[in-house]
């Protein structure tokens, strides 16, 4: 009898997975693409549990194989050429599948507009690879209704109008350092080779890590390289299909990521608890957050665990590291490109070294 029993529940539970698997796979995909192509918005096909995802690494590999044209400042068609291809083919507005799951890409101003300001509670920002969650952090940018109140109160003071000043002199400085090493380079020759993209990376690096950590930056610096690797790993995990589970399994990228979340973590806690205890919490994002922490501990407020204060940390990280790298090296390469200002950035190096 009992045989029969476990057998019936086998066959019960294989036939519930399947049937969950149809519908998410199969089912949903299809539904939702009709239920959008009754409002005219169409988008590239489903193609079963990859979605859209070989066909943008397709476009990717083939714009980036393109010659980069030095004369435009159009680098959509080598970034994201996936976008430029769709919106040409079905409109501003265009549905496309990041693996079984649905993606609404807008470029319509107006509509994005009324998404912000007006149906925040519809458009909620709840959707991220979870394979990508040690990595963004999860922090306020990602947070809705209450949650998001709650996180907002701990982590705006760090971004008031003076605090925003002082963020300027920490960019000026690092900029300066780098510049300095720049006439190093160039002393007693007429030109140089710089690696532009490990300078950019240096710069925005030690600014992120400055406003995030304040003094403790240099002691945590892993923090950062290890930060500086997950988005690397995770610019690989984003072209991995979102499916349940996916982020358990042990592959290699995993447990990469593993071991850098724990680095992470065992680095930015002791600098936590060191604040803590002698109350001095420096005027940094971690140290604001502190603060907030202390002053509201007493008082049966709401407080941020530790695991969300290091995911604000995450977050800021995540957020600023990349693309001030990018634009910082995409400004570079215009400036390098045009005939009448290229020699410009060499002209400014010395002023810059002598203060």
């Amino acid at each position: 009898m009992e045989p029969n029993l476990g057998q019936a529940l086998a066959t019960v539970l294989t036939l519930l997975v399947t049937i969950r698997a149809v519908w998410y796979l199969i089912w949903r995909p299809y539904a939702v693409a009709r239920w959008f192509a009754r409002q005219g918005i169409r988008g590239p096909p489903y193609r079963f549990l990859v979605g859209s995802l070989p066909e943008c690494h397709r476009m990717l590999v083939a714009g980036r194989a393109k010659a980069l044209d030095t004369s435009s400042h159009d680098c959509i068609t080598t970034v994201q050429p996936f976008f430029r291809e769709w919106a040409s083919q079905y409109g501003k507005t265009f549905l496309y599948w990041l693996g079984p799951t649905p993606a609404l890409c807008c470029t319509d101003m107006e509509l994005v507009k009324q998404m912000f300001t007006v149906r925040t509670d519809v458009f909620q920002k709840d959707y991220l690879n979870p394979s990508l969650d040690s990595v963004f952090g999860n922090g306020v940018i990602f947070a809705n209704g209450q949650d998001w109140k709650r996180r907002r109160k701990f982590v705006h003071p760090a971004f008031n109008q003076e605090t925003i000043k002082s963020m300027s002199a920490i960019a000026w400085d690092c900029t300066r350092q780098t510049m300095e090493r720049w006439c190093v380079q160039l002393r007693g020759q007429q030109q140089a080779e710089i690696d532009m993209r490990y300078d950019s990376d240096e710069i925005a690096m030690g600014v992120i890590a400055q406003v995030m950590l304040g003094k403790d930056h240099e002691e945590a610096r892993e923090v950062f390289i290890a930060g500086r690797e997950q988005l690397k790993i995770a610019a690989y995990a984003s072209a991995d299909p979102p499916l349940p589970g996916f982020r358990y399994l042990p592959t290699r990228r995993n447990r990469r990521m593993w071991q850098l979340d724990k680095l992470v973590t065992s680095k930015i806690s002791p600098i936590m608890k060191a604040r803590l205890a002698s109350s001095v919490y420096e005027d940094d994002l971690l140290g604001q957050m502190l603060q907030q922490q202390a002053c509201r501990s007493g008082s049966g407020a709401e407080t941020l665990s530790t695991q969300e204060m290091i995911g604000e940390c995450r977050t800021l990280f995540a957020a600023g590291y990349e693309t001030s790298a990018s634009i910082i090296t995409w400004a570079m390469f215009l400036l390098a490109g045009d005939g009448q200002g290229g020699g410009r950035p060499g002209m400014s190096c010395s002023p810059a070294t002598h203060g």
